[in-house]
Formats: structure tokens, sequence, C-alpha cells
């Protein structure tokens, strides 16, 4: 194909400014390449840290195998004591550090049963830190670590996502196999936003709900990292991926940043999430045959059946009562007790919850508030 002599002209000219010796024209350059981007991964990444939890694995073992045991069964082998061996295994996630005194967001399966803990900084610091607290049904802990005028990232609002718009996942993939301490960074976009993921997924227990889904290249070792805008604020924790290789093929999923600054409130000023509680059980309609739903008057086939209501609860006050079946919660329909559980499982103390019954065929809604889990 023929080049028209003016574009010839217009792509050497650029090469000779590209190529320039003026100090101007190179600094020009320069500053074309520190993109939005480049300037959010200069700004968080000094605030990422490598975890390092080691969990000790002990064994009683004995002297003998079984076979040698049962062959001299006859004699006295007292003095042959069993030996106790001694494992460490270690794993590597990130966190980042998010305020001035040192508190460090990751997940909680990051740090889950590690008898101790550490965390290295980009500058290759190494520090100890102690674990304020973790809830492991929203996947979220709370580090602390022991240092003052440690950097710190900027969290953002994950409710203005967009999606389309670019998003940086920094973290520490196969951090074993890296000899620096500097996290690595991918860029992609938002590929959705509220992603609700399978109930299975994480075991049926933790909250895997409305969840920030990117197609930046998430890999083991990336977990508890930050998920960061092109402006440089945090909006949510790189969590989990869907993966067939057990590598990164464009599925991320990140808890988003509001719900986390939420638990992490929570834990630093109680030590703990508070455990949310609607303050009734239930059983599922579908579950019932059909001569139990004709003699509970029961004219919904999907629902949650109210079996048991605390009668010191705000449900009750609100006007709960054992015999309603509940169809809606905040909006999204329940057909299983374990629906009611995982939608309260993102819910808080104090939040206000609206639930839709079916009364023997009236319809009504009722409000009322989240309570704390009481314990005898």
């Amino acid at each position: 194909m023929r080049i028209p002599c003016s574009f010839g002209l217009l792509v050497l000219g650029t090469a000779a400014l590209a190529f320039s010796d003026d100090p101007a024209v190179s600094a020009s350059v320069t500053e074309s390449r520190r993109t939005a981007i480049v300037r959010a991964i200069e700004r968080v990444s000094p605030a990422v840290v490598t975890i390092n939890a080691t969990v000790i694995e002990q064994r009683v073992v004995s002297p003998f195998p079984p076979e040698i045991l049962q062959f001299f069964g006859l004699f006295d082998l007292r003095e042959f004591q069993p030996q106790v061996r001694r494992r460490e295994i270690r794993s590597i996630g990130t966190g980042f550090i998010f305020d001035a005194q040192g508190h460090i967001l990751t997940n909680y399966h990051v740090v889950e049963d590690a008898d101790a803990l550490s965390v290295t900084l980009p500058d290759g610091r190494t520090l100890d830190v102690d674990l304020v607290g973790s809830d492991w049904r929203t996947d979220i802990a709370v580090l602390r670590a022991k240092a003052s005028g440690l950097p710190y990232v900027t969290l953002g609002d994950s409710e203005t996502l967009m999606v389309g718009e670019w998003v940086i996942a920094i973290g520490n993939p196969f951090g074993t196999l890296m000899r620096d301490p500097q996290p690595s960074v991918s860029v992609g976009v938002v590929s959705a936003n509220h992603r609700r993921v399978s109930r299975e997924v994480g075991e049926g227990d933790r909250f895997y709900q409305d969840l920030i889904q990117t197609d930046a290249a998430i890999n083991p070792g990336n977990s508890g990292g930050p998920l960061v805008n092109a402006v440089g604020e945090v909006v949510g924790i790189n969590t989990m991926i869907f993966s067939r290789s057990g590598g990164s093929e464009g599925l991320g999923f990140a808890i988003p940043i509001n719900r986390a600054k939420r638990v992490a409130a929570e834990i630093i000023q109680y030590g703990r999430r508070r455990s949310p509680w609607m303050g009734f059980r239930g059983t599922a309609v579908e579950e019932l045959p059909e001569y139990s739903l004709q003699q509970l008057d029961i004219r919904v086939t999907t629902g949650v059946l109210v079996t048991e209501v605390v009668t010191t609860a705000p449900a009750y006050k609100a006007g709960l009562r054992v015999g309603d079946v509940v169809v809606r919660v905040n909006g999204e329909p329940v057909r299983d007790p374990k629906d009611v559980d995982y939608l309260n499982y993102g819910m808080f103390v104090g939040d206000t919850v609206q639930i839709e019954i079916n009364r023997r065929g009236e319809k009504r809604t009722l409000r009322f508030p989240i309570e704390e889990v009481s314990t005898p």
C-alpha cells in the first residue's frame, strides 16, 4: 500500500521528536508516559504488603511402623516413646495498609489458622503484626502493624464504579517464587458490578455476593490485595477467581470496599464483626407435604414458612408471627432458609431490613432493625 508523502513526513517528524536531544521535548515525552494508571500504581503500591502466614502442624508418631508393633506385641516397648514431629507450613498473601494507625485489610482465608503472622513492605522491611479480628463469613480480616509512620492507601467508593472503567489489581502472585518484595500489577476493566455468586462457592457459608468482577489478572497470592481505580483509590479487595487451569482466565472477583470498610470498622471497635440476626427461623414451603400446606392455610408455592420467632426481637414487634411465609427480603426472593441466612450475612447490626410476607393470602410488608445474635 502506498503511503502519502505528507503522512510519511509526519511519522518521521514524530520519530525525530521522540529521539530529540532537546530536554524540554524529552521531558514532554516522559510526562506523556506517566498515565493515570501509572500515577495510581505509584500512589498505592508503597502501602501494599506481603502477608507471611505460618501454620505449625504437630503430629505424634510412633518410632515403629504398625507392623513391627504388632509383631513384637508381647514385648514391653514403653521405653520407646512416641515422637512429636513439628512442621511449619508457610503461605503468602497480600494486604494493604489503610490508615495512619497501621491497620491492614486482607482476606480471612489468607490468615486462617495462622500461628504466626508478619508483613513485608515493598521497601524490604518485615514487620510483626497483630490480628485485630476477622470475619470468616465475609472473608475479611484486619491486622495491625507494629510500627508508625507507615504509608497508607485512600479508600474509594465502590458504589460509584462503572462497568468498563479501568481498574488495577495489585498483589503478590506466586510470592515465594519472587526474590524481591515489590508487588506486581495487572490492569483490566470492571466487567460487572453487584455480581451474585452461587451459594455453593465458599462452601455455602461465606458471603460471596454483590461482588466486583474484573478481567484484571488475579492469581494465587493476590488474595487480600487492593483493586484500585484510575485515580488511585482502593475500591475492592481481590478475593477469588473462577479458573479451570488454576491461573487467571479473566474472571476475577473482589469484595466491594464499602462493605469491607464497615466490617473493618466493627472489627476495630469490637474486636470482631457482630453477627447480624433477624430474630426468626423457618423452613422451605417447597419441602412441605400438601396436607401441611392445607392445614396451615399456606397459599403460596415458594417462600420460607416462619416456624419460630423470638418474642423480644424487633421482628416480632414489627408483626412477624409463626405461620407467616416470608417471600422476599430487601426485594430479593427467598425459597429456602439458607437464602434468608445468606442475605442476612450481608447486613449489619442496626440496619433496617424489609421483608414481604404472605399470611393466609394477605400480603404484608414489615420493617425492623437487625440485631446481634444473642448468646446465653
